[in-house]
């Protein structure tokens, strides 16, 4: 009869600060030996600053969504929670395997869940109205920049250069969902530029840009609003936003030039009081709205 082996771990300190794991008379790696020590003694101090890595990674484990028992992105919450296919309260240990619909399970396998999520957010062309304004909304955020002709806003973001007007973007670069996503953006000429510092600076001459011409070319702009359509790439964690001109001009100003902002201006409703102008097919992920006073 074989005797069942002993699964604990003997943790050992020596004179040198050196700590040893061991597990049946055995020495074992320091990386599994931390590992299975802090699951099996979660509360026990003092710890190494390497255990408490450890416990704060069990910590996370425990506390964040799964399926199957295995750690996966909070995006995959984050978008089931805003489709109302979940609700993070009911769900059996923070497990997507534990979803049920008529009683059986929802989700066979991880593969179900990403098909489900594609599929539910993939813009089709049957799509209503609705749902392509649904759509549209599950990744896009929005911000406004005042105009000198509205100081009750801050029309300071075209003055100074203040990294912090974008604040908008980087709040969604910090929430839980997207905290250890790279951030991609593409400008106007087509360039790619990855990396968060970089890519919010990229942002910001966007948004400087429209602000300073917009300015030249209405004085009584009041402010402008930035929709950004953003895109996630889950499997290699990165945010792109694409600001390609898709009608370039060398000239903002020729009203004759197709698309340009000046063309914009001259085919509008008009710049009085309360009169708006949207632009949302010139720049491919952002349509802005430009509002006068």
């Amino acid at each position: 009869m074989k005797m069942a082996k002993n699964k604990f771990i003997k943790r050992v300190l020596l004179k040198n600060g050196e700590i040893r794991y061991f597990q049946n008379g055995k020495r074992i790696s320091a990386k599994l030996g931390v590992r299975k020590f802090i699951k099996q003694n979660p509360n026990v101090e003092p710890l190494s600053d390497r255990e408490k890595r450890s416990q704060k990674a069990l910590l996370n484990y425990k506390k964040g969504f799964k399926f199957k028992g295995r750690s996966i992105q909070e995006y995959y919450i984050t978008i089931l929670d805003r489709l109302k296919v979940i609700s993070r309260k009911n769900i059996k240990d923070n497990d997507l395997y534990n979803i049920f619909e008529n009683g059986k399970r929802k989700f066979e396998n991880f593969e179900d869940l990403s098909k489900f999520i594609k599929e539910k957010i993939t813009p089709k062309e049957t799509d209503t109205k609705e749902e392509k304004e649904f759509k549209k909304g599950l990744f896009q955020f929005c911000s406004e920049k005042g105009l000198p002709g509205y100081r009750g806003r801050d029309y300071e973001t075209f003055a100074n250069n203040r990294l912090s007007n974008i604040v908008d973007i980087v709040d969604l670069l910090n929430t839980k969902t997207f905290k250890y996503y790279n951030f991609h953006i593409i400008d106007r000429q087509g360039d790619l530029i990855v990396g968060r510092i970089l890519g919010l600076l990229a942002l910001r001459d966007f948004e400087i840009y429209i602000g300073e011409n917009i300015k030249k070319l209405v004085s009584n702009s009041a402010f402008v609003r930035f929709c950004y359509n953003y895109q996630a790439d889950v499997e290699k964690r990165i945010i792109t936003i694409d600001l390609t001109d898709k009608y370039p001009s060398k000239d903002e100003f020729d009203y004759k030039k197709l698309k340009s902002l000046s063309w914009y201006v001259e085919n509008s409703g008009g710049t009085g009081a309360k009169q708006s102008i949207i632009i949302n097919d010139k720049y491919k992920d952002c349509e802005i709205t430009i509002e006068f006073s």
